[in-house]
This record gives structure tokens, sequence and C-alpha cells, in this order.
């Protein structure tokens, strides 16, 4: 009979059967430098003398933990749970992060061998392709420190503490610093538009004159306008949730649900404008069926309007929002603030106390600039 290996112990089960195991030593972690050790139980000698024989020839190189799992693996797990605790429209945006710039990198990497210089490089190529490469490497921050509360790593490793992040973006970041209109070149917007379409003139003075988000304008319903009161209440925002599904949802912040007081021309230009409807429906800017149009539709009517006009100044959808705060500088700030839904503490305490004075400040300044 061989002589059998002395490192493969025997041992005996509570109920009789006997078992085969071994635990040895198989060299420094590469990742960790710390000593590891591989191991195993087995039914017969033979099974546990071939496991033995193949970890001790591979080594720390190709040794797979019994309790190892791939970035992948962990990812299927917290997703589901992180979702959870964010709105729909931030856990679709993760989603596709890691679609798009995680799974390609390190899908098939076990989460407790993630290779720095490996690391370093895929932090290296978000800094030159994104402007917030932070949320994604935080992202990724994210997913190791929940394998590691399940014991798949240490949290020591986490390999966000390991690299080195740059402070700011090596990307391109758009001149915003003129993206707004004065007064006369909104007029200017404003008369073409008017011409061009009413539906998407109605919508570019909406914005122009309440300091509207995109989204929260799109979300709009006619049942969100008190005509006695001469107010709009944003309550909800347009956005992409899961998979790319249009969904409507809770405003940005706190600060962001708010009563915004509406212009006399505005008032009289969304009267114009409902009468101008072949039927009634519910959403303002509706599409066909009293649907609500998809978020990139405002890009395509400021499109429409420029191409109808090759002079107009071009600014963002979003600078229509900066010229409403441009239009009010001489105002007060808080209310100017109040009233665009400016997310910050001071903001938030201000809001709860905001006084009917001061929404009305604002409307006479809009009312005086006569924008039309």
């Amino acid at each position: 009979m061989p002589k059998r290996d002395k490192n493969i112990k025997e041992i005996t089960l509570k109920s009789g059967a006997k078992r085969y195991k071994y635990n040895t030593y198989i060299g420094l972690d590469p990742v960790t430098r710390k000593r590891a050790f591989a191991n195993g139980t087995f039914r017969t000698y033979n099974e546990a003398k071939q496991s033995y024989d193949e970890v001790r020839a591979k080594g720390t190189k190709n040794y797979v933990k019994p309790k190892q799992k791939t970035v992948d693996d962990i990812y299927k797990v917290w997703f589901p749970a992180y979702q959870q605790t964010v709105k729909e429209s931030t856990a679709n945006k993760t989603k596709i992060n890691y679609k798009v710039h995680i799974k390609p990198w390190f899908k098939n990497d076990y989460i407790d061998k993630i290779n720095p210089i490996k690391f370093q490089k895929w932090v290296n190529e978000l800094y030159k392709d994104l402007v917030k490469y932070k949320e994604v490497i935080n992202r990724f921050g994210q997913i190791y420190d929940y394998a590691s509360s399940l014991g798949y790593c240490e949290r020591i490793y986490n390999p966000v503490n390991a690299v080195i992040i740059p402070k700011k973006t090596k990307r391109h970041r758009r001149n915003i610093k003129d993206n707004f209109y004065t007064l006369e070149q909104l007029q200017a917007f404003l008369k073409v538009a008017k011409k061009q379409n009413y539906r998407s003139y109605t919508y570019f003075l909406l914005l122009a004159t309440t300091g509207l988000r995109k989204s929260e304008a799109l979300a709009l319903k006619w049942s969100d306008i008190d005509w006695d009161a001469g107010t709009v209440s944003v309550t909800k925002t347009l956005a992409v949730g899961i998979d790319n599904k249009l969904i409507v949802q809770t405003p940005k912040s706190l600060t962001s649900d708010r009563p915004i007081p509406l212009s006399k021309n505005m008032i009289t230009v969304l009267k114009k404008y409902r009468e101008k409807q072949n039927k009634i429906y519910s959403i303002i800017f509706h599409g066909f069926s009293d649907n609500y149009v998809n978020l990139s539709k405002p890009d395509r009517w400021l499109t429409a309007i420029y191409n109808a006009d090759k002079s107009l100044k071009k600014i963002t959808i979003h600078g229509f929002r900066h010229t409403y705060a441009t239009l009010n500088k001489d105002q007060e700030r808080t209310d100017v603030e109040a009233v665009m839904g400016h997310n910050s503490l001071e903001m938030t305490e201000h809001y709860t106390h905001a006084t009917a004075s001061g929404m009305e400040r604002i409307r006479d300044n809009v009312n005086e600039l006569d924008i039309k």
C-alpha cells in the first residue's frame, strides 16, 4: 500500500463517517501581501490528495477561495438593495454606469483580488472620459464595502483608497459663463419662437419667467395651476427610471416642492395655449394621447427655433433658468432662490418661512420686465 501524504488528515464526523482534509500554506497573497492558506474536506483520500497537489502547484496566483466572488457576483446582490435607498432615476443612472464603465473592466475579477495597477488605469481612463468620474469610482467603493460586509474581502484593502484619484476632470467642460439671455436677447428669441410653434413658445416663456427646471415644466398638469392665486405648484418632476423608462417622481429636493408666481402675461399665454388645444388634456406639455413627452423633446423644440433664425444667440435649456436668475438679480437673493427651489439648509429654512410679499416682489419684477 503506497505511503499516504502526511498533510492529508483523516477525521471522523459525529455520524461516524470518515473524511479527509488539509490546510496548507500556499504563499503570500499578491494583493494583500498576507500569508495565504488553502483548505478543503473530501469524502476520499484520493480526492483530497488530488486537490492538495493542485493548489500547491498553483500557489496564490490561481487559487480560488471557497467564498470567493467576482465583482459581478457582488453587484447582482448589492444593486437590488441599493435600489431601495435612492430615487429610481438615480438607480437607473447607477445601473448604466456599472454596465458601461465598471463591468467591462472588472466583471470577472475576484472582489478580493482587484489589481491596484489595473484599478489605477481604470481611474485614469474615467478621468479622461467623464466629467463626473468620481461618482463612478465611489459606486465601485460602495460595491467593495458591501462585499466586505458579507465577508468576501477586507474593507481596509478597498482599491478606491489605494490609488491616486485626480481632483479635477481632464475632459473639457462646456463654458456656461455666458449661458443666459439678456432681456433684449430673450425677447428676440421669444418673438421667433412664437411664430415657429406656440407650444414651444409657451414652454420657453414659462422657463424664463419662473426659473423652472426642464423636467419640472414637462411634468406639470393643468391642475397644478391656481388661476385665482396666479401660481403654479411644482410637486413632481419627469425623470428616466430603470431600463430608461419615463417616470414621474418627487422633485429634486425638499425646496424643489414649491409654489411659483406667474406673471400676468404668462397666465394669458397659458390660457391661450390651452384654447388652442383640440381637446382637454391633463398634461400641459402633452404628447398625442395625453402622455408625457420625452425629456429630449425640448431640445428638439429649441433646435427648431434656432434653425428658424440663425442670428439668435444659442444657449442651453438650462440657460433659461440662468436667465431667470439674471433678470431677477436685483431682487432679494433668498426670495429668488426660494422660487427657484435651490437646495441648501439656509434655503430650506427660508422657504419654510417664505412670505407672500416675497413672492409678490418677484412677480412684480417679472411683470415690469414685460417678457412676451
